[in-house]
């Protein structure tokens, strides 16, 4: 990874983007994606298609979602503090004293998620477990009505910190999920734009809401008709505390690319997938599906008469958290397996 490459990862991560809401972090991919591959459509849902190598026989899709986790607000009380409900799977449990921002229409604004007082709590309020009504934002609003020069019912949340290495090759950010995936597509796109003789059509994708129901990729899929596709994103690892192998196997940070087996990934593809990486010497890891990838891979897979399916993820800590955690040499090992298959294969399976 690049200096450049690195501003880039930095800029896709530290843009605040939930799910609906996904334009700036589409803009910041396209203008990037643009400098090597001019078809770039966008479609009614604001997905983003760049399309490398235009024309031959056989094609292949690549996608990550640009969304993210966060909150909008549905409720601001007498005193000028903020309810919210949830835009995807967020924990209300992690929620509080976290610091957030507001997407108003006037621009950021900058909150803190509260709750009671420690010193303030009975012993039965202390031992019950948050839910999203026991959690509000405050702004420092005088009232409603201060509010309410600020911010709107509607206007999105997110909270959390932006980018930040750690030790041993690792960083943390609250959205990998899945700014890595849409990362490594353009990394992707940028290495297979160099190479002599592609010989396959490749569509890259940058798509919207799949925190949400996997809503925006099917639809990629049905407009641009490839004859296969990878899905990438994050997948939770297991090398951390309280996780038991026995029931969710073993993935760690910093050994390579986690290619999916199983129930709906096409066994021809995986397989392939595999043995790339081993001929090529690029660590990987395995995980199973088993009927879910819980991915954009799935829509996919019913498009139209159906699409050959894989997923390639890269194992991260604390998913759905303000502190997701990954290894970023695992990121250049997955653009490096995902270039070398898709230059090599016969897309026949």
């Amino acid at each position: 990874m690049t200096n450049e490459q690195k501003q880039f990862l930095v800029n896709l991560v530290n843009t605040p983007a939930p799910s609906g809401f996904e334009e700036p972090v589409q803009q910041i991919w396209r203008d990037e994606v643009s400098t090597f591959c001019q078809d770039i459509k966008k479609d009614i849902h604001g997905n983003l298609t760049a399309t490398l190598n235009p024309g031959k026989e056989r094609s292949i899709m690549i996608v990550g979602h640009s969304d993210e986790i966060g909150l909008i607000i549905n409720y601001i009380n007498e005193d000028g503090f903020i309810y919210v409900k949830p835009i995807g799977g967020v924990d209300p449990t992690i929620l509080a004293s976290h610091r957030a921002r507001i997407l108003s229409k006037k621009g950021i604004v900058d909150a803190v998620i509260g709750r009671t007082s420690l010193h303030l709590l009975t012993n039965a309020q202390r031992d019950k477990k948050l839910e999203m009504h026991d959690i509000w934002l405050d702004i420092g609003a005088k009232n409603r009505k201060d509010a309410e020069k600020y911010i709107s019912i509607g206007d999105p949340v997110v909270f959390g910190g932006d980018f930040c290495e750690m030790t041993n090759g690792n960083a943390t950010s609250r959205c990998w999920d899945n700014r890595i995936g849409v990362y490594i597509v353009a990394e992707t796109l940028r290495k297979l734009s160099k190479a002599k003789n592609l010989k396959h059509t490749v569509y890259g994708v940058s798509s919207v809401q799949e925190e949400t129901g996997v809503f925006g990729a099917g639809n990629p899929a049905f407009s641009f008709k490839p004859n296969a596709a990878i899905a990438i994103d994050v997948m939770p690892s297991s090398d951390q505390p309280e996780i038991p192998k026995e029931r969710f196997g073993v993935t760690k940070l910093g050994l390579g690319p986690v290619i999916t087996r199983g129930v709906r990934s096409n066994n021809k593809l995986t397989d392939e997938l595999i043995n790339t990486a081993k001929r090529t010497r690029i660590k990987h890891q395995i995980e199973v599906d088993f009927g879910h990838t819980w991915t954009d891979a799935d829509p996919i897979s019913q498009s139209r008469g159906g699409v050959a399916i894989g997923v390639v993820s890269v194992a991260t800590r604390y998913l759905h958290s303000s502190v997701e955690t990954l290894n970023l040499k695992d990121i250049d090992l997955t653009v490096d397996l995902l270039a070398e298959f898709i230059s090599k294969s016969k897309l026949e399976f």
